[in-house]
């Protein structure tokens, strides 16, 4: 009987999108203009079906107001229930969910607060291919052979992480709003876990002392083990995303504390390799061939790149001259495009906020909002073919370099999944026929091709490649011109 083997090629798929329209309102007691808004998303899949995965969601808005000439905060939250499609979604998928909020508006409108987000929800997901090769034919069937590399799945773990920290406060009286991220700067595994390391982005507006409103950014790195069944050379993958935050004023010790939680999710590959049959003959019988283009997909391990997007943007005439910026709010980075190109990832995209700055003269707040445009190479080297990019804003620098242009520095966290993939035709099944007439001719001859393989002449000759190697003195791969002989009744 010939020997089978199952090739089990994953690879991690980001299957499907889907966006969900959330709105909420708040009552509004008094007059103001809204200055900014921000919002950031949670979702939980609520049940996977074959080509279906529902989830709820929730978003919480926090919105910059102006009241009295002074600046304050009102936060709203709303919850939303949705679901993505796709055929790649089967029963028992373990899906997990990126929101990302792709737009944010907020307005007053009679007494009340209206904040409405677009929340675009990928979903990613280990996808399975898998076929059955041969390994070995019966005897009498010759077979050509090729090695592939693939990657299979071995884990898929989640678990929540708890972050807390606390910076000197020295001068603030109050904590507003506040917004967190969380990136994953690494992710390796060892035997019996992956060890996923990143950190959290908290950026909290603030009262200072003088009414002023100001801003405050809080790195927290974090290093978390997650039990799973891998080992050593296994290649990992983590996505984490913030579900709760909060930053407190702890008045009495001039500090902010900060907390968050954070949900990571834990996915290793196994990097694979096996022989399989490409190509068969038989010198004696018919045969009929079943055959499958196997898939076969590598991949390299995650990787972050902190770079750098900058630009002008100038305040039109019919505005406020700016002498001061206080706060800059609502910045988010959309990506429109990730590719290779001479083995650098090129990315494109859009790094957008609002800048909340201050006039003397008038002594008045106002706010510009702001899109800076990007197409970029990363620093980091690849032999991969393809890329998938999440892109994260972790810091805006700011600066007057007139009272009418703003200069802005943004630094984003890119991180990548880098693969390949190469097919490769494999036989699945050989069947055995009639037995073949024997030709008349006791030799039979066969003029090589440049770059022949020994295989190939043995299929030309009819006969077993150790046979061609026992009856000629020529070497493959040949040169060309080598003259080949098959005694067929020796």
């Amino acid at each position: 009987m010939p020997e089978n083997i199952n090739i089990k090629s994953d690879e991690i798929v980001w299957i499907a999108r889907g966006q969900a329209v959330v709105e909420a309102r708040q009552p509004i007691n008094s007059e103001c203009k809204v200055l900014s808004v921000s919002a950031s998303a949670v979702t939980t899949p609520s049940e996977v079906f074959a080509g279906e995965a529902r989830y709820v969601g929730k978003i919480t808005f926090d919105c910059l107001v102006l009241v009295d000439n002074a600046v304050s905060s009102v936060t709203t939250v709303a919850e939303f229930s949705d679901k993505i499609t796709s055929p790649d979604i089967t029963a028992g998928t373990s899906v997990t969910l990126v929101p990302e909020i792709v737009n944010v508006e907020a307005s007053i409108d009679g007494g009340t607060l209206k904040a409405v987000a677009v929340v675009d929800t990928a979903a990613i997901a280990v996808v399975d291919n898998e076929y059955m090769c041969i390994a070995q034919p019966d005897d009498g069937i010759y077979a050509e052979k090729r090695t592939i590399f693939y990657s299979t799945a071995c884990a898929e773990e989640s678990e929540t992480l708890y972050v807390t920290d606390s910076v000197g406060a020295t001068k603030i009286t109050d904590v507003m709003c506040s917004t967190a991220r969380a990136i994953v700067t690494g992710a390796d595994a060892a035997d019996g876990e992956i060890k996923v390391s990143g950190a959290v982005y908290t950026f909290a507006v603030v009262k200072t002392d003088d009414e002023s409103t100001s801003s405050v950014r809080i790195v927290t790195p974090f290093v978390k083990s997650v039990a799973a069944p891998v080992h050593d050379g296994d290649t990992a993958f983590a996505f984490a995303h913030v579900t709760d935050r909060s930053a407190t004023l702890i008045a009495g010790e001039n500090r902010i504390e900060i907390a968050a939680t954070v949900r990571l999710n834990a996915v290793a590959l196994t990097a694979a390799t096996c022989d399989v049959v490409t190509d068969v003959f038989c010198a004696d019988n018919e045969i009929q061939t079943t055959g499958v283009t196997a898939k076969c997909i590598t991949v390299e391990p995650l990787c972050t790149v902190i770079d750098t997007v900058d630009g002008q943007v100038p305040i039109e005439a019919d505005r406020l001259a700016a002498d001061n910026v206080l706060c800059v709010t609502g910045t988010s980075c959309t990506l429109t495009s990730a590719k290779i190109d001479d083995r650098r990832v090129n990315v494109e995209g859009l790094v957008g906020g609002d800048i909340v700055y201050y006039n003397a003269e008038k002594n008045a707040v106002d706010v510009l909002p702001f899109r800076l445009p990007f197409s970029m190479p990363l620093s980091n080297h690849t032999e991969a073919a393809h890329v998938t990019a999440t892109a994260t804003v972790t810091d805006v620098n700011v600066k007057i370099r007139r009272e009418s242009v703003f200069d802005i520095k943004a630094e984003v966290a890119f991180t990548l999944m880098l693969s390949s993939t190469a097919e490769c035709e494999c036989i699945s099944e050989v069947i055995k026929g009639e037995p073949l007439a024997r030709p008349d001719a006791s030799v039979i001859i066969h003029i090589a091709k440049e770059g022949e393989t020994l295989w190939q002449a043995a299929k030309a000759l009819c006969c077993s490649p150790e046979r061609v190697t026992e009856q000629n003195s020529a070497t493959a791969p040949y040169s060309g011109g080598e003259k080949l002989i098959n005694f067929c009744n020796k």
